[in-house]
């Protein structure tokens, strides 16, 4: 009879306790030595949860038992199989009992060859997944209340700060500070978010960056010196990095990108553009012709439906705006903002057109219905919770997930509804483009790009028509 002897440790508290993997490999052989049987082999998974089942060594069991391979299972302690009730009845009914394989403990009484200690083990589940649930009650408890002081609750440090373990406080690393603010700057001036990691990469080995990693960084409230406590801001003890105006200002241009409205790209427009006709991005594209013996290359701008490929068009997604030339449509765009700056009856009546055609009510109606969506699936878990279909702690994050993009979308729907009148922001915009139409000329392309995303929301490619330019008004 072949035994497989199971060992698993997750945490050093547990090696403490006496749970070390050289504690359990010596009992898991003393009880087989001690009960004649010598053909054994160890699985181990050093270092592995227990509130899953995605461990290597556990795998390689299962596929073992499978495979008819292993006729008894030996734990040390019931828990080493695993932390929860569902996963641990799993095994025991439809991996071992389904494969005619004996389940023992080498510390606890049970058998499951017998009706007796098939009902033990149920109760010591049950009391496994008790603790562990108590664990995490006593764990989240424990982090509000210090995060209600103004305390770090622990994890992860982040970019930026050091932890001073006297103190028991977060300190600012200066050098990496400076990196965060630059990262705020630089969202600020319109770079994505890719383009911001690449550069931060280049700073420092501190930490790898990459676009989820600028996202956090930009999306905390740490760097105001607040924490969040269930949702709701508090005041931590540590020292901000970033003054709240940068960090709310971040906030506000990541809604607008969120919007639709994408970071600076290589060109004038880019990410600005919208065709009249169907009303999908347009792209940029560039066409190559030989003429008497010189190659010469000109540029397009055309709606991402028209320019590909015949075979790929589909009835559905047609569209015949055409090809515009580049120079042409962001000469136009450049004059309008000359033009407009110079004259005050123009900038009032573009204005207006432009609030006539920007309204937020569509904007509002959709993000209702994705609130709708997300509470729907909020009420669906909650309500399989007090089925007991599933367990609360096998969805918390699940849970904890859709409870912020619902707090995240209500204040969106709260900020629209709580728009500043207009007319303060058309006086706003029309100081803007004045300034910005005397400076044009001096400023870098980079600066123009930067610039052109504050004053304008969209400039709409019209077929045998002036572009039409959607001023930002509602900002």
């Amino acid at each position: 009879m072949t035994i497989a002897l199971y060992a698993r440790v997750s945490t050093e508290e547990q090696a403490q306790k006496g749970y070390s993997i050289d504690d359990q490999k010596e009992r898991l052989i003393a009880y087989c030595q001690s009960q004649g049987w010598d053909d054994y082999t160890l699985y181990i998974d050093d270092g592995y949860t227990g509130t899953n089942l995605n461990r290597p060594a556990l795998k390689r069991l299962i596929r073992n038992i499978e495979e008819g391979k292993i006729q008894m299972v030996i734990v040390y302690k019931l828990d080493r199989l695993g932390r929860k009730q569902l996963d641990v009845l799993h095994l025991l009914e439809e991996v071992f009992e389904k494969n005619n394989v004996t389940f023992k403990s080498a510390t606890e009484p049970f058998d499951t060859s017998t009706p007796l200690g098939k009902a033990i083990l149920g109760i010591l589940a049950v009391f496994a997944q008790l603790e562990r649930d108590m664990i995490i009650e006593r764990t989240t408890s424990g982090r509000r209340q210090r995060v209600n002081q103004g305390l770090w609750h622990g994890g992860p440090i982040p970019f930026g700060y050091t932890w001073n373990k006297e103190a028991q406080q977060l300190e600012i690393n200066p050098e990496e500070a400076r990196i965060v603010q630059e990262i705020y700057r630089q969202y600020l001036q319109g770079k994505s978010r890719s383009a911001i990691a690449d550069w931060a990469a280049s700073r420092t080995k501190a930490r790898v960056f990459d676009h989820g990693i600028i996202r956090d960084i930009l999306r905390r409230p740490i760097y105001i010196g607040k924490l969040v406590n269930n949702g709701t801001l508090v005041e931590g003890r540590h020292e901000a990095i970033i003054d709240s105006d940068t960090w709310y200002a971040v906030q506000k241009e990541w809604d607008r990108r969120s919007e639709g409205l994408p970071p600076v790209g290589e060109y004038l427009l880019t990410g600005l553009l919208e065709c009249g006709v169907c009303g999908s991005p347009v792209v940029h594209v560039r066409r190559k012709q030989n003429r008497g013996g010189h190659e010469y290359m000109y540029e397009f701008y055309a709606c991402k439906n028209q320019h590909v490929r015949p075979k790929d068009r589909s009835t559905e997604l047609r569209c015949w705006l055409g090809y515009q030339h580049r120079s042409h449509v962001e000469q136009y765009v450049i004059e309008q903002i000359k033009e407009t700056s110079l004259n005050p009856e123009k900038m009032l009546s573009f204005l207006e057109q432009s609030e006539e055609g920007s309204s937020d009510e569509s904007l509002i109606q959709t993000l209702m219905e994705k609130l709708e969506a997300v509470k729907a699936g909020l009420e669906n878990l909650y309500d399989a919770i007090q089925s007991g279909a599933i367990k609360a702690s096998a969805v918390s994050e699940r849970i904890k997930n859709l409870e912020e993009e619902r707090e995240a979308l209500e204040r969106q729907i709260e900020d629209l509804k709580d728009e500043e009148p207009h007319l303060l922001d058309r006086t706003e915009m029309q100081f803007l483009i004045r300034e910005i139409g005397e400076a044009w000329d001096y400023m870098t392309l980079a600066e123009q790009k930067v610039m052109l995303r504050k004053i304008i929301k969209k400039v709409v490619l019209n077929k045998k028509a002036d572009p039409t330019i959607i001023w930002n008004v509602v900002e």
